[in-house]
């Protein structure tokens, strides 16, 4: 894949409209968004930039999703925690301009009919008027920023209008390279971490050339480097399998899905793990839990579970116990794994999903990309993945999965 930067495309917007103090600004704000690849200091200063640009209240931008193409908040000024908010591309503003391709202007936001109202309420702001444009690429449209409410009440012009299009060429190209920088950063990832079994079997082979190495060695030797061949071997179909699910190329099936089933299939096949360390396995099913209240893919979500459920085992302790709960709790099916082992510290817990993060001290031959994954294909559910810990007690992963 690609990774070079794109170029700004022309923008449909009437330069000559643009005063020099504003194109002074918007030249400077160029400069500034192209300092950095990270998503989330690139959307402050996109939101910041806009919101002076044409003195309004706030500033929304909203991003279709990579893999699932739904339209989600990606950030909101003043406002934090909306990246799972979905928008609805039939019957929103955002969704209109991401379908056109066209710039709107809205007066009385109250009064259209493609307003999104109950958005007022999870943004505590009262919509008067708008201007929401849209982020193209060389690709299509992958989003759009909004601006609500122009300062002093007054009505949002053609100016405000050139302004944001302006910025908005140069946001969606910043936003897209920040894409592929990320992917690029994964590269990077794989490759270091790819170099420690590599210089592991690059000494074994050393080692058994030499001529007169005692039987006993040898042995250790070969064994040693069976295991880092596994290992390679399991981070190369974890890092596949992670990048066809973070670039949607690999698409999760869309078919009812019987969470009875899966547990039941997990338990036995987990059992002879957990049996050798006499580890009990318990189930709690609730009684409001049914067939096919769940679209996806069953595959899928038995991974996910594996990966938990064989974790749960493995950093466990003795003769412990691991709980695998389900149930309805409102419009999500809830599925808990919960252990008595020796529980995560605090520090580790925000890093917990991250690429290739281990705990420090835990299994070694572990690939680190286990959870990074189960947290992608939930996503791709559109659900989501939590967990809680406490030192000493163990850790309890809760999953989310909507209903149909």
């Amino acid at each position: 894949m690609s990774t070079k930067p794109l170029v700004a495309p022309s923008s449909v917007a009437d330069m000559g409209s643009i005063s020099d103090t504003n194109l002074q600004l918007l030249l400077q704000i160029g400069t500034r968004l192209s300092s950095t690849h990270h998503l989330g200091d690139l959307l402050s200063m996109i939101m910041e930039a806009a919101t002076a640009l044409t003195n309004t209240q706030k500033a929304s931008i909203l991003l279709v999703h990579q893999r699932t193409g739904v339209l989600h908040f990606a950030a909101s000024t003043h406002n934090t925690g909306l990246e799972s908010l979905v928008v609805p591309m039939d019957g929103s503003i955002a969704g209109w301009v991401v379908q056109n391709g066209r710039s709107v202007v809205i007066d009385d936001t109250q009064s259209d009919s493609r307003f999104y109202a109950s958005i007022d309420k999870e943004l505590d702001i009262v919509t008067r008027s708008m201007i929401a444009v849209p982020l193209i690429t060389q690709t299509g449209v992958i989003g759009t920023l909004e601006v609500l409410n122009k300062q002093d009440g007054i009505p949002y012009s053609e100016l405000d209008v050139t302004l944001l299009e302006v910025l908005a060429s140069q946001s969606a190209i910043a936003i897209t390279n920040a894409y592929l920088f990320d992917q690029s950063d994964l590269l990077a990832e794989v490759m270091h971490e790819i170099k420690t079994p590599l210089m592991a079997l690059i000494s074994a082979s050393e080692l058994l050339s030499r001529p007169n190495l005692p039987q006993e060695q040898q042995t250790a030797v070969i064994g040693m480097i069976q295991r880092e061949t596994k290992r390679l071997t399991r981070m190369t179909t974890d890092f596949l399998s992670l990048a066809r699910l973070e670039s949607g190329r690999e698409q999760v099936a869309a078919k009812p899905i019987c969470i009875r089933e899966i547990i039941s299939d997990v338990c036995h096949i987990i059992t002879p793990q957990a049996a050798k360390r006499g580890i009990i396995i318990t189930t709690e099913m609730g009684a409001n839990l049914h067939d096919g209240q769940v679209i996806g893919d069953a595959d899928r979500i038995k991974q996910v579970m594996l990966n938990l459920v064989s974790n749960a085992i493995k950093y466990n302790q003795e003769n412990g116990r691991v709980t695998l709960s389900t149930n309805q709790d409102g419009a999500w099916i809830r599925i808990c794994v919960t252990d008595t082992g020796l529980g995560i510290a605090p520090e580790d817990l925000e890093h917990l999903f991250e690429r290739f993060y281990r705990i420090p001290g835990s299994d070694a031959e572990g690939t680190g990309l286990g959870l990074s994954i189960a947290q992608q294909i939930i996503t791709a559910h559109n659900g989501r993945i939590q967990v809680k810990s406490k030192v000493g007690e163990g850790t309890t992963f809760t999953i989310y999965l909507p209903i149909v």
